[in-house]
């Protein structure tokens, strides 16, 4: 099983080697580098530094976009979007919405200079993080829906709404990962899809220029008994099977309140059982330092190393 952490990263290098051998200390396979916008423009020690260091301290470095466009994970900040206001989302009512919309070629275009810069610099893969439906009106979802559908997407019924907004996350995970394999075709292609968008994994699995599909129960903070997982996962390994993709999970590290953190054990013990093709950790350390960090980060962060390295024992 291929184990690996998500890394909010330093823009110093003295910073990232360190933080870098303690992953692979871990035994850990792949750091993915959680880089935000900014790191593309200001910061951008961090997009440059962590793939040549991964690499020497024996890690693959994978590239998350931690909320570009500000729709994709948490971390949203997107400087793409305070230039070109155009990207953002429209409301029903026409109202402004803060997020990018991905339907908007504007905006896929920006995601795919941001992978020509990972590229680059030597990143081995590229991480589509939680594409999920939007609910958009601008000039884009409008004129696609108009021209796949046909009609006024404002006018459209319940159900014929559900089925573009579903069609358009399989369309995105489509043109990027084909826009990957085109232009990177050494770069491995990953997408964690959310539980909730279960109805989507069959679509993207289907997708032929991607790797890798998963998804991320984070039950940390829930009561639901942990066994509740299995079915999950198990059906999504089937339909990564059927379709030849590997399969990953995730296991939640992040905003895990005080006394849930044996809950990361028992989660872990779950996929550990299931054996996925990989087991993913967000987030470093907790994610200390951030609004997402556990109560107790470094509490958490040792529930979620014994499961890592249980993960190599097996």
């Amino acid at each position: 099983m291929r184990t690996g952490v998500t890394y909010m990263g330093h823009h110093n290098p003295v910073h990232l080697r360190t933080d870098l051998a303690a992953i692979a200390a871990l035994g850990c396979d792949d750091v993915l580098l959680a880089a935000q916008e900014n790191d593309f423009i200001y910061f951008t020690g961090k997009v440059d530094f962590t793939p040549r260091l991964a690499v020497e301290a024996g890690l693959r470095p994978i590239a998350i976009f931690w909320g570009a466009l500000n729709c994709f994970g948490g971390g949203r900040s997107s400087q793409f979007l305070l230039q070109h206001p155009e990207g953002f989302q429209v409301k029903a009512d026409g109202a402004h919405h803060a997020e990018g919309c991905y339907v908007n070629p504007l905006c896929v275009r920006r995601i795919e200079e941001m992978i020509d810069v990972i590229a680059g610099r030597g990143y081995r893969g590229y991480f589509i993080d939680e594409p999920t439906p939007l609910d958009c009106y601008c000039p884009s979802c409008r004129a696609r829906f108009a021209d796949t559908v046909g009609g006024e997407l404002a006018d459209a019924d319940a159900d014929a709404k559900r089925a573009f907004r579903a069609a358009c996350v399989t369309d995105y995970v489509t043109a990027i990962a084909a826009y990957c394999k085109a232009h990177y075709p050494h770069l491995e292609t990953s997408c964690c899809v959310m539980p909730h968008d279960h109805a989507l994994w069959e679509s993207v699995a289907a997708v032929p220029g991607l790797d890798n599909l998963g998804t991320d129960i984070y039950w940390v903070n829930e009561t639901r008994d942990v066994e509740e997982m299995t079915p999950i996962v198990r059906a999504l390994a089937d339909t990564c099977r059927t379709h030849g993709k590997l399969h990953h999970e995730w296991l939640q590290a992040w905003t895990v309140a005080a006394g849930n953190e044996p809950r990361i054990t028992a989660q872990g013990e779950i996929l550990l059982r299931e054996q996925p093709d990989a087991l993913y950790v967000w987030a470093y350390l907790g994610q200390i330092g951030t609004t997402e960090s556990c109560a107790d980060p470094l509490l958490a962060w040792h529930h979620a190393t014994d499961v890592l390295r249980r993960a190599k024992e097996l």
